[in-house]
């Protein structure tokens, strides 16, 4: 069985996929998935999976949201990882009633601020530019590894 598999999906910008690819950096026991290009037909393999995205109009990205419904296997460990143009509370939920629903562990998530040009903020080169930024970026990686080694203990 494989460790870990993260399935991303960060399509305007690159934000998500900034936090993803900081994780990922030099380690062999993670996979990653971008849900754009291609889908894993079984993910029964891997002890823990993360769900990644960045924010549209409130919401994980559509593709990787129906794909985590139908593929998400009983007992697995499951953390989220976002990126936002406005905080507010609320944009995992979705996806914590996915993670329960398939039986699921919910680890816990990270999300932060991420450049947005969505709708008139297009319009003046949009709000959070540089971000993610280093620190945002390194608090990803500092909260995957206090899950991986703390609650998940992967080896």
């Amino acid at each position: 069985m494989k460790n870990i598999a993260i399935l991303v999906y960060s399509t305007h910008h690159g934000n998500t996929r900034k936090l993803v690819d900081a994780i990922a950096m030099g380690q062999d026991d993670i996979d990653v998935f971008d849900i754009t290009k291609e889908k894993p037909e079984d993910l029964s393999q891997y002890a823990v999976v993360g769900i990644a995205s960045g924010i549209y109009a409130g919401h994980f990205g559509k593709p990787l949201v129906n794909y985590v419904k139908t593929h998400l296997c009983e007992g697995q460990r499951v953390f989220v990882l976002y990126t936002y143009g406005m905080p507010r509370a609320g944009y995992t939920n979705e996806i914590k009633s996915i993670v329960e629903e398939s039986r699921c562990i919910y680890t816990g998530e990270y999300g932060c601020k991420g450049h947005n040009t969505f709708g008139p903020f297009k319009l003046f080169g949009g709000t959070g530019k540089g971000h993610p930024d280093a620190a945002e970026i390194q608090g990803a990686i500092d909260f995957f590894v206090g899950l991986k080694f703390k609650r998940m203990k992967v080896k």
